[in-house]
Protein backbone atom coordinates (compact mmCIF):
# COMPACT_ATOMS: atom_id res chain seq x y z
CA UNK A 1 0.00 0.00 0.00
CA UNK A 2 1.47 3.45 -1.27
CA UNK A 3 0.33 6.81 -0.24
CA UNK A 4 0.73 9.25 -3.71
CA UNK A 5 0.86 13.24 -2.50
CA UNK A 6 3.08 16.22 -4.14
CA UNK A 7 6.10 15.22 -2.09
CA UNK A 8 6.09 11.70 -3.84
CA UNK A 9 4.81 8.22 -3.20
CA UNK A 10 5.45 6.46 -0.27
CA UNK A 11 5.26 3.21 0.97
CA UNK A 12 2.82 3.66 3.96
CA UNK A 13 5.09 1.99 6.37
CA UNK A 14 7.70 4.69 5.98
CA UNK A 15 4.85 6.66 8.23
CA UNK A 16 5.05 4.03 10.97
CA UNK A 17 7.67 2.14 13.50
CA UNK A 18 7.03 -1.67 14.28
CA UNK A 19 6.17 -2.47 17.48
CA UNK A 20 8.16 -4.77 19.79
CA UNK A 21 6.47 -7.88 21.10
CA UNK A 22 5.23 -7.06 24.90
CA UNK A 23 3.44 -9.46 27.81
CA UNK A 24 -0.31 -11.29 26.75
CA UNK A 25 -2.85 -8.62 26.70
CA UNK A 26 -0.41 -5.24 26.60
CA UNK A 27 0.46 -3.41 23.81
CA UNK A 28 3.88 -3.02 22.25
CA UNK A 29 6.28 -0.57 22.32
CA UNK A 30 7.49 1.16 19.45
CA UNK A 31 11.34 0.44 18.18
CA UNK A 32 11.80 3.96 18.29
CA UNK A 33 11.19 4.28 22.16
CA UNK A 34 13.19 0.89 22.81
CA UNK A 35 16.02 2.43 21.15
CA UNK A 36 15.53 5.67 23.30
CA UNK A 37 15.36 3.33 26.47
CA UNK A 38 18.52 1.00 25.48
CA UNK A 39 20.35 4.65 24.87
CA UNK A 40 19.66 5.49 28.52
CA UNK A 41 20.63 2.92 30.42
CA UNK A 42 24.11 2.71 28.59
CA UNK A 43 24.51 6.28 29.17
CA UNK A 44 23.49 5.91 32.93
CA UNK A 45 25.51 2.31 33.23
CA UNK A 46 28.84 2.37 35.25
CA UNK A 47 31.51 3.19 33.02
CA UNK A 48 33.83 0.81 35.02
CA UNK A 49 31.81 -1.78 34.85
CA UNK A 50 28.85 -1.69 31.20
CA UNK A 51 26.64 -3.96 31.08
CA UNK A 52 26.57 -6.90 28.43
CA UNK A 53 23.71 -7.29 26.21
CA UNK A 54 22.08 -9.85 28.19
CA UNK A 55 21.92 -7.87 31.71
CA UNK A 56 20.56 -4.56 28.97
CA UNK A 57 17.72 -7.32 27.81
CA UNK A 58 17.01 -7.99 32.04
CA UNK A 59 16.99 -4.49 32.59
CA UNK A 60 14.59 -3.85 29.42
CA UNK A 61 12.24 -6.85 30.67
CA UNK A 62 11.99 -5.00 34.23
CA UNK A 63 10.92 -2.01 32.19
CA UNK A 64 8.07 -4.00 30.27
CA UNK A 65 9.90 -4.60 27.17
CA UNK A 66 10.01 -8.31 26.46
CA UNK A 67 13.26 -8.53 24.42
CA UNK A 68 15.96 -10.79 22.80
CA UNK A 69 19.18 -10.29 23.72
CA UNK A 70 20.18 -10.57 19.40
CA UNK A 71 17.87 -8.14 18.99
CA UNK A 72 19.46 -5.68 22.02
CA UNK A 73 22.43 -6.48 20.08
CA UNK A 74 20.94 -5.14 16.54
CA UNK A 75 19.56 -2.05 18.04
CA UNK A 76 22.91 -0.94 20.28
CA UNK A 77 24.60 -1.58 16.68
CA UNK A 78 22.14 0.47 14.92
CA UNK A 79 22.32 3.15 17.46
CA UNK A 80 26.31 2.72 16.26
CA UNK A 81 26.98 1.89 20.59
CA UNK A 82 29.98 -0.66 20.65
CA UNK A 83 29.90 -3.61 23.18
CA UNK A 84 30.02 -3.75 26.42
CA UNK A 85 34.08 -4.67 26.09
CA UNK A 86 34.84 -1.47 24.10
CA UNK A 87 32.64 0.50 26.91
CA UNK A 88 34.70 0.01 29.69
CA UNK A 89 36.99 2.35 30.76
CA UNK A 90 40.03 1.32 33.15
Amino acid sequence: KYLACPRGVFALRYFFSQAVSAADGEEGTSQNAVKAMLAQLIQSEDKKKPYSDEALGNLLKKQGVDIARRTVAKYREALEIPPASQRKVI
